[in-house]
């Protein structure tokens, strides 16, 4: 059965509805320009109050080592998801919790990559968004699923395919079906406003997704 990771989460009510309908894990996002970013006081108060078995993951750009690792253990953080690719490989292995390393997928995105990563790192859980010149996740754009699937099948003798980007809970069933991938991620795909999970979108997204 597919993982459902439930980005972007900026209230306890989204948060605690979520854990309720079966998310697996709920993403926060430290990053200050994004337009879903929680501070890592606020995001401590709704982990706090979360069941014990939900993943929490910190969405974490252009941060140190030093910044991230203070944030994880202060908000109760059990994976940092980076998407900076200018953080020096070692450096990235200081890291207190488990890594999930994103790649924006474009036209010229070679699975090489995500190869020479692992080799270096370690690191086997791996998030592929449909990459937008602009913004880093929350576009709503998809990546298209015949490249998807090919990701996922070149990819998984390396650790977990997470797919993000453009999922809804119209399409979710589709994708997982077609790509079989070890997680989903979504965030503006069952939004009722930004920052804000339309609740029966979010039910019926992993609803969807787990039957799937």
């Amino acid at each position: 059965m597919v993982k459902v990771k439930i980005c972007g989460i900026t209230n306890l009510d989204d948060a605690l509805a979520a854990a309720e309908f079966g998310a697996d894990a709920l993403g926060f996002n430290f990053y200050e320009r994004s337009l879903r970013y929680i501070s890592p006081r606020k995001a401590r108060q709704i982990i706090n109050k979360l069941p014990s078995f939900i993943q929490t993951v910190g969405i974490f750009i252009d941060d140190s080592p030093k910044e991230i690792n203070e944030i994880c253990d202060y908000a109760g953080i059990t994976a940092a998801q980076l998407h900076d690719e200018k953080m020096s490989l070692k450096d990235t292995l200081k890291v207190v919790p488990r890594i999930i390393k994103t790649f924006r997928v474009h036209s010229k995105f070679q699975v090489s990559e995500v190869k020479w990563f692992y080799e270096k790192t370690g690191v086997n859980t791996f998030l592929f968004d449909a990459y937008h010149e602009k913004m880093l996740g929350g576009t709503g754009k998809q990546i298209q699923i015949d490249l998807a699937k090919k990701l996922t099948a070149s990819v998984e003798k390396y650790g977990y395919v997470v797919i993000a980007g453009g999922l809804n809970e119209t399409n979710v069933e589709k994708v997982v079906k077609a790509v079989k991938p070890y997680a989903i991620d979504v965030a503006s795909g069952i939004e009722s406003d930004i920052g804000k999970k339309d609740l029966r979108k979010m039910k019926q997204f992993i609803e969807r997704a787990k039957s799937a």
